[in-house]
């Protein structure tokens, strides 16, 4: 079968989150930020790490029992007996985040890598919100390059809307 070259890498949706199963594995800086994102949505967020880090602590302590953590490592075949939606590979391990990246594509779960645009199913895009309004940014081939692009986009339309308003 030929492989169809043309088009984008990646395309935008937006996806009803409410009940969705999230999953984070990691409790670093980046994790954290992307915690902070998911939990402002109605989606049922747990985030298994064996420590966090003092953004992630500070998450925890303002969501309340919106987020669950749990104290633990990831352990091959941990994904076996759950039902997750999307998962968020973001430790300080890259050697875990690939095998939690195998065992996601194994069982057909969504992934991301945060550390590797290429183990990533899907990513974050660049949002700004402004009365209740979210808008999402993105690239269409996920390069650094493009990325700094869409950075400097985001913060055009910040500065537009807080002109605006």
């Amino acid at each position: 079968m030929e492989e169809n070259k043309k088009g984008y890498l990646y395309f935008p949706f937006y996806m009803r989150m409410e009940d969705a199963r999230i999953l984070v594995f990691g409790a670093g800086e980046i994790a954290a930020r992307r915690a902070a994102m998911l939990a402002k949505t109605a989606c049922r967020l747990t985030v298994i790490a064996p420590e966090c880090g003092e953004e992630m602590r500070r998450l925890l302590a303002e969501s309340g029992s919106c987020i669950v953590y749990i104290e633990d490592v990831y352990r091959s075949g941990c994904l076996a007996n759950e039902d997750m939606d999307f998962v968020f590979a973001a430790t300080s391990d890259e050697a875990v985040n690939e095998a939690i990246y195998r065992e996601c594509r194994h069982r057909e779960i969504p992934v991301n890598v945060a550390s590797n645009h290429e183990l990533c199913s899907f990513y974050f895009p660049a949002t700004v919100e402004a009365d209740g309004v979210l808008i999402a940014l993105a690239s269409a081939d996920a390069s650094k390059q493009t990325h700094k692009k869409v950075k400097e986009l985001r913060r055009s339309v910040e500065r537009a809307l807080r002109e605006e308003g």
